[in-house]
């Protein structure tokens, strides 16, 4: 079982399920935690009768399993055990918060993948790096030398007097180990699909832009080392499935 951190302020609740969905359709048992203040997840997938008045519950949405409000491991284990189910038959738990109560509840400081993600946003930035303070404290309380190892997924506009490396010079104090950039182009289109996917309870790629679809890859390829020339078959199965099923 591998265990991946998606940590920053902003709104990744879209991209984590499309992860989520190629790794399912790769075969791979998965699960997404939804462990956001906002918890989108909520109001955005649907949910079979008597489940929406429970605090917590774990539903299939399309492939995945879809956690919701879980404080940690624990009590989402101990719910899968009460309904005859089997935590350690995942491969792969996503992990999707914005709370550094949240980063400790789930050892982010531990995750096998960690991801930042982030936009050119200011707020975002300083917000997201103070999660990554805690998180950094907590992995020194471990071991004094250590560093965290994560990568960076920036959606980035046409914004001129941006500096791609900002986030890096603003942690730079920080012991961090950036492994890897990916950069995602912000894209009003991209909005319009996840939007429709919510009404069509469906996670299609279709209509997405190739930056977006070949940011997925890159990060199922850290994931799960998968040549990327294969991961982009199954992507492209995916669309196929929904072409034929729409």
């Amino acid at each position: 079982m591998k265990s991946v951190g998606f940590v920053g302020k902003m709104d990744k609740t879209d991209l984590v399920q499309y992860v989520a969905k190629v790794l399912s359709t790769m075969g791979q048992k998965t699960i997404f935690v939804d462990a956001t203040s906002a918890q989108k997840t909520r109001y955005t997938v649907d949910i079979i009768n008597g489940l929406n008045v429970q605090n917590q519950y774990v539903v299939e949405h399309d492939g995945i399993d879809i956690a919701v409000g879980f404080n940690n491991i624990l009590e989402l284990k101990k719910y899968l055990l009460s309904k005859g189910e089997d935590f350690t038959e995942y491969e792969y738990v996503l992990i999707d918060t914005d709370t550094d109560e949240m980063c400790e509840e789930y050892d982010f400081k531990n995750a096998n993948n960690l991801f930042f993600v982030t936009s050119f946003d200011k707020m975002h930035i300083a917000n997201g790096i103070d999660l990554l303070r805690y998180i950094c404290a907590a992995k020194r309380k471990e071991n004094p030398e250590a560093k965290v190892d994560l990568t960076k997924i920036l959606y980035y506009s046409n914004i001129n007097t941006a500096d791609m490396n900002y986030v890096e010079n603003l942690s730079d104090n920080l012991p961090l180990n950036w492994q890897h950039t990916i950069n995602i182009a912000y894209d009003t289109g991209d909005l319009s699909v996840n939007i429709q996917n919510q009404y069509d309870a469906k996670i299609n790629f279709r209509y997405l832009t190739s930056e977006t679809k070949n940011g997925v890859i890159d990060i199922v390829n850290l994931i799960t080392g998968e040549d990327k020339n294969k991961l982009k078959k199954v992507l492209k199965n995916i669309e196929k499935t929904a072409k034929f099923t729409a």
